[in-house]
């Protein structure tokens, strides 16, 4: 089997076998585990989305930022400090001296190089979390380290403006803890939380889950473009499944392109999930041009294989999805 398929499957295994629904474990985070809660890059989205769940267990959540003002959202939560957690100073360093969790909501390289002066300025037995959605690097310079604090690595795999109720989070122990424990106790009360063994079978699972399926996305909207077509003449006769991608699309566009480039460049496991979808619209080609039909009527229904027994609910879920989608007015 392949190793990214296998990793999925391991995913996939470990969250049939484990209750994770809105009341798992009747689990809370002891208050005092997570008394005092920094999130540095709290001013952006999932820094807000895991402030919001920390406020409600934490005595004090204080957010740190490079923005020169808080986001409203974070505004009414605690103390505001606008600063670079990339280079070391004294405010940083009063900021985390005593936290018990601190959130780096940060993109990749920000992160790593914020990571050296956060860990010199935490006390020992803290809790550090990332939230990346490639963990390897991040993940083998935290353990190169060895900072006497734990570590926890988060992924939602959700838009923040979704909250967590019934979405996933993958998460890695890395250092597991007390304190790493009342986290994700916390995220479990609300959240589907996914515990993966590291970060490389993070990473080969997020090439499945996330690499290949926007690079799916993106190639659908970089191929209408270069087909040079009129959205305008087409929506008002479009079919549902390609009202669907377009939905796609416009959700990955409306978002931070530093998050998706994140996730197609620094994951070690990339370029294998868009050379195998490469090499699949390579075949579905090759197919479609040879004179034999039945050549590409086995490519649709190998795809569907993959499916297996969870065929018949996807395809209702599907049909309920499409139902709902219409085209949107046309621009004036």
């Amino acid at each position: 089997m392949d190793p990214t398929v296998a990793s999925v499957t391991a995913v996939d295994s470990v969250c049939e076998d484990r209750d994770v629904g809105p009341h798992a474990d009747d689990a809370h985070a002891p208050a005092g585990d997570l008394a005092r809660c920094v999130l540095v890059g709290g001013n952006g989205a999932v820094g807000r989305l895991l402030a919001g769940a920390l406020a409600a267990v934490a005595r004090e959540v204080a957010i740190a930022d490079m923005a020169a003002d808080p986001h409203p959202d974070v505004r009414v939560l605690g103390p505001y400090h606008a600063l670079d957690a990339r280079q070391p100073s004294p405010e940083l360093g009063a900021v985390l001296s005593g936290a018990e969790c601190v959130v780096l909501a940060l993109p990749e390289a920000a992160a790593l190089d914020a990571l050296p002066h956060v860990l010199a300025a935490m006390p020992a037995g803290a809790l550090l979390v990332d939230t990346l959605s490639v963990k390897t690097p991040f993940a083998q310079a935290a353990l190169a380290a060895t900072a006497p604090v734990e570590l926890l690595s988060l992924n939602p795999m959700f838009a923040p403006s979704l909250g967590f109720a019934g979405h996933a989070v993958l998460a890695v122990e890395l250092v597991p803890g007390r304190r790493s424990q009342a986290l994700l106790a916390l995220l479990r009360a609300s959240a589907r939380v996914v515990t993966v063994p590291d970060a490389e079978a993070h990473d080969r699972a997020a090439a499945a889950l996330q690499v290949a399926t926007h690079a799916g996305v993106l190639g659908f909207g970089l191929a209408l473009a270069r087909l040079d077509v009129d959205l305008d003449e087409l929506l008002p006769v479009a079919p549902p499944p390609f009202l669907a991608l377009l939905a796609l699309l416009a959700r990955i566009a409306s978002a931070s392109p530093e998050t998706y480039a994140d996730i197609q460049r620094a994951n070690p496991f990339a370029a294998e999930a868009r050379g195998a979808l490469a090499e699949a619209i390579a075949k579905l080609d090759a197919a479609a041009l040879d004179a034999d039909p039945q050549r590409i009527e086995q490519l649709v229904a190998q795809a569907g294989e993959l499916l297996g027994s969870h065929r018949e609910a996807l395809a209702e879920q599907a049909a309920a999805l499409l139902a709902q989608l219409k085209p949107p007015p046309r621009a004036s």
